[in-house]
């Protein structure tokens, strides 16, 4: 993802209003994301997947019950870091202490990012650019939240 805006204009149709939360730009173009309370189709108007289609964009839809639980929660305390900057030193640390030890504490992660002047916004900024994996669904985030190198 090369960028991202949480609740871009709504999309209308007359008096038909429809939400969308992000817009992701990738290298592939722009899509914007929508989360819906229905699971058992679209969740869009076919309106509004037009309207997108017509801005040179794609219209995602997420049922509500996929981002449900902590999710969502732990991801939006994350996306705070969105713009931190983490120095070389600091990523090649963390980085060198997943390859040793294989999985880490949130905590165990903070302590060696510790000249960091916010040491929990250098580990969430390095997740958001995809260097390390949080577990953000076993529970809010916490010390004991596993962090693993992202090996995507």
């Amino acid at each position: 993802m090369l960028d991202w805006s949480c609740l871009p204009p709504a999309l209308s149709n007359g008096s038909e209003t429809f939400a969308v939360d992000l817009a992701a730009t990738r290298t592939s173009g722009i899509e914007y994301i929508a989360a819906t309370e229905r699971a058992d189709g679209p969740g869009a108007p076919e309106w509004a997947s037009r309207a997108v289609a017509e801005l040179g964009a794609t219209l995602r839809v997420v049922p509500h019950a996929d981002i449900l639980g902590h999710r969502l929660d732990n991801a939006r305390e994350l996306l705070r870091y969105a713009k931190w900057r983490v120095s070389l030193s600091q990523r090649i640390t963390l980085l060198a202490a997943l390859d040793h030890e294989g999985s880490l504490t949130l905590v165990e992660c903070m302590s060696a990012v510790r000249n960091s002047t916010d040491p929990i916004g250098a580990v969430a900024a390095l997740a958001l650019r995809r260097f390390v994996e949080i577990d953000l669904d076993s529970g809010p985030l916490g010390p004991e939240t596993r962090v693993i190198r992202f090996r995507g």
